[in-house]
């Protein structure tokens, strides 16, 4: 069963707080402070989790693993290696300067593979630079021949002094554990932790069935080198064993990359967190994304009244930003509170007005007075800018609400007049209102003899 955010049951969980003992994934935690990330509930400080199933399967992974070395550094390197040791095979050296030449060549070769192996279990699915497969490419070369050493000792000595079946048996087990140890080996840098049988048995169980597609994966890869050997063929033998070397190499990168995945992918049980997650967890959020997650936690929790206030404080502190506002106002709609929607209707239709959101401005006076039916905006723009939109929206019913009685209640704004032909209009499109056309009718001649200044033409 996977394992899931406690408020979101169907995403992998991005974090543990010991403290509350729950599981939260990365919408549900306050990133306020940069490098960190944090409990609503505790204010403890999380401990990050990356779960095999918040990642793309390895079996998924399989056919972008393919394309993994089609960058320009890896094809220079996979095909310049190639050319270099197939030269190196042919050309008249000494047997020792050969030896040292092709050793050489060998160790960028493992020593590459190594990098992306690393890399990819820090969370870069790129190879690395060209430049970096030199340093250190025969240490790592010279640990791989320490494991086959050590490892040959201990099995002729189980067999000469325990007994063959039991030294068979531990083969079996290491040639299964050869992709583990070197993983390990990856990870430590070190032999003996590399070799050590709780160490790469233990990942072996802990990455479970994704290990023995893994092992699988490989061995079927190892075997079609050689098929790929066939199809190539001798005929052309220089330009052959380039193609076989370098179809040796890709594989090669292809493996490395997988191994380097299933560490990525199992992190959380091996019990180390990548650079990558950690930069792509520990972000840090704006107050306005960090207001909405703790709003959220707080409704899923039924704390409405933190909600309300946590959004109340938000708005004081960011007066401007019309997502707090809205919601704030979706929130208050949704408890009906009649109070607390009458002390901020006007303030938040006034900033979609002054925001020109003329849409979202209606669709909340509307929601509003199905709460509030008696509500009507303190401000002559306001109810201006609403009968407007109602009318346009085809409630000329709601347009005369708003704009009956604007010029008593506002003698001096100055746009009586263009009220007065909007409330005109909208009583012609009402039936049975001809008396009261002609009452605005006459408003209007009035207005615009005490308001001679009011130049309402083309207004409406």
């Amino acid at each position: 069963m996977m394992e899931s955010c406690k408020y979101h049951p169907d995403t992998a969980p991005n974090f543990t707080c010991s403290q509350c003992e729950i599981d939260l994934c990365k919408e549900c935690v306050d990133h306020s402070i940069a490098g960190e990330a944090r409990c609503f509930h505790c204010g403890s400080p999380l401990t990050i989790r990356v779960t095999a199933s918040s990642m793309e399967s390895l079996a998924r992974r399989l056919p972008k693993a393919f394309r993994y070395p089609m960058t320009a550094d890896a094809m220079m390197f996979i095909f310049g290696l190639s050319v270099a040791t197939t030269f190196l095979a042919v050309l008249p050296l000494g047997g020792f300067i050969k030896f040292l030449a092709m050793l050489f060549c060998t160790g960028l070769a493992v020593n590459y593979s190594f990098l992306c192996l690393k890399a990819t279990a820090a969370g870069d699915m790129t190879p690395p630079r060209l430049q970096e497969a030199a340093g250190g490419s025969l240490s790592i070369l010279i640990r791989l021949f320490a494991i086959i050493f050590i490892t040959g000792i201990f099995l002729n000595f189980v067999a000469s002094s325990v007994s063959s079946a039991l030294a068979i048996t531990i083969t079996l087990v290491l040639v299964i554990g050869i992709p583990a140890m070197l993983m390990c080996l990856a990870m430590s840098d070190s032999i003996t932790e590399a070799i050590n049988p709780v160490n790469f048995i233990g990942l072996m169980l802990k990455t479970g069935i994704p290990y023995l597609i893994l092992v699988g994966f490989l061995f079927i890869m190892v075997s079609s080198v050689s098929l790929i050997q066939a199809v190539i063929g001798d005929d052309l033998l220089f330009l052959s064993a380039i193609l076989q070397s370098a179809a040796s190499s890709y594989y090669a990168m292809v493996a490395f990359h997988l191994m380097g995945y299933l560490l990525y992918q199992h992190q959380d049980a091996l019990g180390y967190v990548s650079e990558d997650a950690e930069s792509a967890l520990l972000y840090h959020a704006e107050p306005e994304a960090v207001t909405h997650a703790h709003v959220s936690i707080c409704l899923k929790e039924g704390d409405y009244e933190q909600a309300k206030g946590l959004l109340h404080s938000a708005i004081k502190q960011s007066p401007m930003i019309p997502a707090l506002w809205q919601r704030y106002f979706d929130l208050l709609c949704q408890l009906e509170d009649r109070q607390a929607l009458m002390d901020m209707a006007d303030k938040h239709l006034s900033l979609l007005l002054k925001l020109d959101q003329g849409i979202p401005m209606l669709r909340n006076y509307r929601r509003l007075v199905r709460i509030l039916p008696e509500y009507v905006p303190g401000t002559p723009a306001l109810r201006l800018s609403l009968a407007r939109l109602n009318l346009e929206g085809g409630d000329a019913k709601a347009a005369v609400r708003l704009l009956n009685g604007l010029h008593k209640a506002f003698p001096e704004y100055d746009r009586l007049v263009e009220s007065g032909i909007l409330l005109k209009t909208a009583l012609e499109a009402m039936p049975n209102m001809e008396a009261q056309v002609e009452k605005c009718q006459s408003l209007i001649d009035q207005l615009r003899i005490r308001y001679p200044e009011q130049v309402a033409e083309g207004q409406v």
